[in-house]
């Protein structure tokens, strides 16, 4: 008897060091909700097979069975509420679009945002000084807000070569965006993934357009992402990658 009274203690505390450690989802087998959001960097422009080798696909599989992985991303998305009379018409606020709700009603336990690269075009310059930091804070908030409080990361998006006929000027998410980023982050707390730095330079990882990464380059995203998602203790260890 006095033995099964010190077993059943220690009992507990595996139990709830377990819990601790891995969290009731574990416990519960519920899988953990992962949402991409952004713009065709996330969805996937430039890959042959956007549903296998966009970073969303393969972060995916890196992680395997106990996540679930929604690629929200939307081309033309920038993080700026409302855009100029003159922008392209490509181009579309990420709070207009479709995957805007579908994250939403995904009800993540994790978000990964990686927006900027469109809000860089030069018809956009008067609103990412004026609303840049006030809209993509917004942004940040609304999914902070969801009932499952989910743990927001925040990408600063890939470096620019040169300017193409979709527009991003090469300077601005250098010195403009990027550095806005950078302040949200340390305002709000929030864990930054500087897939600018991983990526920057590196020519041969980007399509011939210079802006989307091609599958080398969605591999590297993926690598960075999931090392920071690792570091910050939210998604389980997946062998030594």
């Amino acid at each position: 008897m006095t033995m099964l009274r010190r077993i059943r203690p220690l009992v507990v505390v595996a139990a709830v060091s377990f819990v601790a450690m891995f969290g009731a989802r574990a416990m519960a087998k519920v899988p953990v909700r992962i949402a991409c959001v952004g713009d065709s960097i996330t969805w996937g422009y430039g890959v042959p097979n956007r549903l296998t080798e966009a970073y969303a696909a393969l972060l995916q599989k890196r992680l395997g069975k106990g996540y679930d992985v929604l690629n929200c991303g939307h081309g033309g998305a920038t993080a700026l509420k409302h855009l100029p009379p003159n922008h392209p018409g490509w181009m579309v606020s990420y709070w207009q679009v479709p995957q805007f709700k579908r994250a939403t009603k995904f009800r993540p336990n994790i978000v990964i945002i990686m927006l900027g690269t469109n809000d860089s075009n030069p018809s956009n310059r008067a609103d990412v000084h004026k609303n840049f930091t006030r809209d993509y804070s917004d942004l940040v908030r609304h999914f902070q807000h969801l009932s499952t409080r989910p743990r927001v990361f925040i990408c600063l998006p890939p470096s620019l070569e040169d300017g193409t006929v979709h527009g991003p000027h090469p300077a601005i998410p250098a010195h403009g965006v990027v550095p806005r980023i950078v302040r949200i982050a340390h305002v709000m707390r929030l864990t930054t993934i500087n897939i600018f730095h991983a990526i920057a330079g590196r020519w041969k990882l980007f399509n011939g357009d210079h802006i989307h990464p091609n599958v080398n380059g969605q591999k590297l995203m993926t690598r960075v992402i999931y090392r920071a998602l690792r570091k910050a203790g939210v998604v389980r260890p997946v062998g030594n990658r």
